[in-house]
């Protein structure tokens, strides 16, 4: 009796098992079909934006080339598929003998186009480093400028990283671990980027008592010869009457007179 009772009861829920799988089942294909779609979308609009930014990019090759830019149609697509510029992650001191402190600064520019890949852009580079004090002043440390040669030489691409790596000695050490990196990007037809960044380094020990020891000589200006007052003629406005003392061709010195 309890068999039967056990085997009637099952019948009764069978239903409801199947129907919730069924359900379950129904659920994971709408899910399904949800994914597909969305990943459809996402390409298309890949697409649609690599299209839009590869117009935009043909614009302007052709708005140069008519006004006679001084630019080769081969560097053209390079050149004016350019956005932006950014300072890779690997941009900051560097060891680069095993001793205390960071020696070299390392710079990776990587030049974006439309779709915001690294594409290898000629130009030219300048690269100032400014020391950022305890109290938040940025003080000028040092400035490099690379040719276009240098920087097509220095192109790398890796796992990490794509772009311009630059090893730039310090020609000044900065005392500070705080350092602000800023570099500007001329294309060919003088177009300029900008892109900075804050970084740490390891100050190499005593390199702020060499600065102290060692400071710059600043050059004394010329001034010129000295010129004396003559006379007590009241000058015009915004004018200075000055000329040249008269000396007699024989003088004598004699004791010093107070002057009333």
């Amino acid at each position: 009796m309890l068999a039967r009772c056990r085997g009637a009861f099952f019948l009764l829920l069978l239903p409801l098992i199947t129907a919730s799988a069924g359900c379950r089942n129904k659920t994971d294909l709408v899910e399904m079909e949800l994914r597909t779609r969305e990943q459809l979308y996402r390409e298309v609009l890949s697409q649609q934006q690599s299209s839009e930014a590869r117009m935009l990019a043909l614009q302007l090759e052709i708005e140069a080339l008519r006004k006679g830019s001084k630019i080769s149609p081969e560097q053209a697509a390079s050149t004016y598929g350019l956005k932006r510029i950014v300072l890779g992650r690997a941009t900051g001191g560097f060891d680069n003998d095993g001793l205390p402190g960071d020696e070299v600064l390392q710079v990776v520019v990587e030049p974006r186009d439309y779709d915001d890949h690294a594409i290898k852009a000629p130009g030219t580079l300048q690269i100032i480093a400014l020391e950022i004090t305890p109290q938040g002043v940025k003080l000028p440390l040092c400035t490099w400028d690379i040719s276009n040669e240098q920087l097509r030489q220095n192109w790398k691409q890796g796992l990490l990283s794509t772009g311009y790596t630059l090893m730039l000695p310090w020609k000044q050490f900065p005392a500070h671990e705080q350092v602000r990196v800023v570099v500007r990007f001329v294309t060919p037809d003088q177009r300029v980027y900008e892109a900075d960044k804050d970084i740490k380094v390891r100050p190499v020990p005593g390199a702020g008592q060499k600065r102290i020891e060692e400071p710059i000589p600043c050059p004394v200006p010329d001034m010129g010869p000295l010129l004396v007052p003559i006379g007590r003629v009241a000058p015009a406005p915004h004018t200075t009457q000055w000329r040249a003392a008269e000396m007699p061709e024989r003088v004598t010195i004699g004791r010093p007179t107070p002057i009333d």
